[in-house]
């Protein structure tokens, strides 16, 4: 597993300027910057809801605090099979992320392509391992009947934390996507899997990067 110093996507760039004087002007700001997400919710009805920092339906649900996934809370764009064209989950987050066990992100077209999840955090990005027979969380792009994975990427000002039992996840039948994690720091103990669930298939690729300098030479994560 390569650990390489990556860049961010233009829109996390722009969004966080745009954001950082929009926000101050937002009422949505003031009410409630803090977000908890308990129960199935889809990314499309969280994008320009009142829970939408920015208060756009712009493609980003933006939270000004934190966003924590309770246990059984799960963001989805797609899962049910009938949205068409892969299904694009993006979430800018001021605060930390906090995915608890049995909490999850999930881009599943099933007769198509899993769609991106890139995932800008301006604190820290933390997966819950499992707990007993509860799983740990996940982040998944595509499934074994999906075409191909979509991509997964997360940026963190701060760290990364994955936990033993959590597990990002890009797989498909022809091809897995990208996973790329970016942090000023990282500790990965979860699984990361980007692979092709058939013969012919490719796997993807998986980097970890560094926002603050570039990586020593042959340095790998925990496992």
């Amino acid at each position: 597993m390569a650990r390489l110093t990556r860049h961010w996507r233009a829109w996390v760039v722009i969004g966080m300027l745009t954001d950082g004087v929009l926000l101050l002007a937002s009422p949505h700001f003031f009410h409630s910057p803090n977000v908890t997400i308990a129960a199935t919710e889809s990314f499309e009805a969280l994008d320009g809801s009142p829970r939408d920092a920015d208060g756009s339906r712009n493609g980003i649900f933006t939270v000004a605090g934190n966003l924590t996934l309770a246990p059984g809370g799960r963001i989805t764009c797609g899962e049910s099979g009938t949205a068409s064209g892969s299904c694009a989950i993006r979430l800018a987050v001021g605060g930390n992320i906090e995915m608890k066990p049995a909490s999850a992100i999930v881009s599943d077209v099933r007769s198509g392509a899993g769609g991106p999840i890139e995932i800008a955090v301006g604190g820290s990005f933390r997966m819950h391992g499992s707990r007993g027979p509860v799983s740990g969380a996940s982040l998944r792009s595509g499934g074994p009947e999906s075409a191909s994975g979509g991509s997964i990427e997360v940026y963190a000002v701060g760290r990364v934390v994955t936990e033993a039992g959590s597990a990002i996840t890009s797989e498909a039948a022809k091809d897995g996507g990208e996973i790329a994690i970016t942090a000023a720091e990282t500790d990965i103990r979860g699984a990361l899997t980007a692979r092709a669930t058939t013969a012919a298939g490719h796997p993807g690729s998986i980097a970890l990067g560094r926002t603050n300098e570039a990586a020593p030479a042959g340095a790998s994560p925990r496992s």
